[in-house]
């Protein structure tokens, strides 16, 4: 099979409509590689993701996710990011550090409208997607009407990767229209190799047929094979769709179901042999690969041993103490979760967190001279759309509010802070009622 596999640490991001299911994904994720030995949940409140003590008590994510982990001895980060709308700054700065976006739906064809917005940032930047019809489980899913639904404001053809095998209203497993294999699911378990249904025969062969004619649009010598009734070689069919997924001119459509662990482990192997390269990324940016450090700000957090600067190495290698953007690195973390693991060093494709370097922001390249120009333009934060008055009970903590303020702007861009002439009010900007409550509470708690 013509992959990427052994192509160096990658970088996966889950984007989707608030509960589509992406943190569950996640959880499913991580349980497959071994990363965690028991798969947690939200009504539990014991997941990687979403840890914080606002994202459970509001079970929702308010923040994004990042998990390192190693599937079959190649290391990847997941960047798990925020469903809702109104939380939707720090998705958009993490697509632009990922490798590829695996865009979590649920099968209910009434919803595609609410990926559009997705869809469309993926799209103006050309950053290689597959769908993932989470939650088939449910006796009610409908992944033929959810595809027509979201090819309706997909720029790129969905390419139907698996047909659904059923059981009555239960999915049971599916096949893969590539292997033409049929496997059937087992909770918490990779999937079995099975015999194709017979009543499935004609359904496999049209949406076959079907994937072949929409790589075709992009090869002549494919087109070729198909008018003239020639079966086109396996390899080929794989290195087709791996160049149209890396060049973002189609979008494969994989099924399963976050919550009971199915087609996790496809979904896990699809990205491992699919997913363009680190190298063929920064490409893609507009970062050359000189081989001198080069990282780029995706995220910036406070942790409790002080700033924490989460960024993507683009190329050469970065090492605790050594001096990027004009600072000296203060420590090297991987992160899981809200933990934190330091590491000595850092090669091109890994996402790591680099400690105190306080001048550094969002969106900053960092090289060994200072901040670099590499790199195609980052997007400035969302324009806000909600305001609220902010003041402190007491006088005296005017100016530990101005300081809070300040650094939960710089984690979340999408916040601002204006001095209303007017009204002589402190305001505070953002992206929604239920955006501007959650840095309310960021303030009492966390600052």
């Amino acid at each position: 099979m013509a992959d990427t596999v052994g192509s160096g640490p990658r970088c996966v991001a889950l984007v989707g409509p608030y509960l589509s299911g992406k943190t569950t994904l996640l959880e499913a994720m991580l349980a497959a590689t071994g990363a965690v030995n028991r798969k947690g949940s939200v009504k539990e409140g014991n997941m990687v993701g979403d840890a914080s003590a606002i994202a459970r008590k509001r079970q929702m994510s308010v923040e994004l996710n990042i998990a390192h982990c190693r599937f079959m001895d190649e290391d990847w980060t997941i960047l798990d990011c925020p469903g809702s709308i109104e939380f939707s700054q720090d998705g958009r700065n993490a697509l632009m550090a990922a490798d590829i976006a695996v865009v979590v739906v649920e099968p209910d064809a009434s919803k595609a409208m609410a990926v559009s917005p997705i869809l469309k940032f993926l799209a103006d930047r050309a950053v290689p997607h597959v769908l993932f019809i989470n939650k088939m489980d449910n006796p009610a899913s409908s992944p033929e009407d959810t595809i027509a639904a979201l090819q309706a404001v997909s720029e790129a053809p969905l390419v139907l990767r698996h047909v659904p095998i059923r059981d009555s209203d239960t999915t049971t497993g599916y096949v893969d229209l590539i292997s033409q294999r049929a496997y059937q699911y087992k909770q918490g378990e990779p999937s079995t190799v099975v015999e194709v249904p017979a009543d499935l025969a004609d359904a496999q062969s049209m949406a076959r047929q079907e994937l072949l004619e929409s790589l075709a649009d992009f090869d002549d010598d494919l087109l070729e094979k198909l008018l003239e009734d020639v079966v086109p070689d396996e390899k080929d069919i794989y290195r087709q769709l791996i160049e149209n997924l890396a060049d973002d001119n189609i979008v494969p459509v994989m099924i399963g179901a976050g919550e009971i662990q199915s087609g996790v482990f496809r979904l896990w192997k699809s990205l491992r042999h699919d997913a363009p390269s680190a190298a063929k990324t920064a490409e893609r940016r507009g970062f050359e690969a000189t081989g001198d450090p080069v990282v780029q700000v995706f995220k910036t957090t406070q942790a409790r041993s002080g700033k924490l600067s989460h960024v993507r190495v683009w190329s050469g290698e970065v090492r605790d103490s050594m001096q990027l953007g004009g600072e000296r690195v203060g420590g090297l973390f991987r992160m899981f979760g809200h933990d934190q693991t330091k590491v000595d060093g850092a090669v091109a494709g890994d996402v790591v967190a680099l400690g105190r370097l306080e001048e550094a922001k969002t969106g900053d390249v960092l090289t060994l001279s200072g901040r670099g120009e590499g790199g195609d333009p980052w997007d400035g934060p969302l324009p806000p759309v909600y305001a609220v008055a902010v003041e402190v009970d007491k006088r005296d903590d005017e100016v530990k509010l101005s300081s809070a303020l300040a650094k939960l702007v710089e984690e979340d861009p999408s916040c601002s802070i204006e001095h209303n002439m007017d009204t002589h009010e402190l305001v505070l900007h953002g992206q929604g009622e239920i955006h501007l409550a959650v840095a309310a509470e960021q303030l009492a708690e966390k600052y």
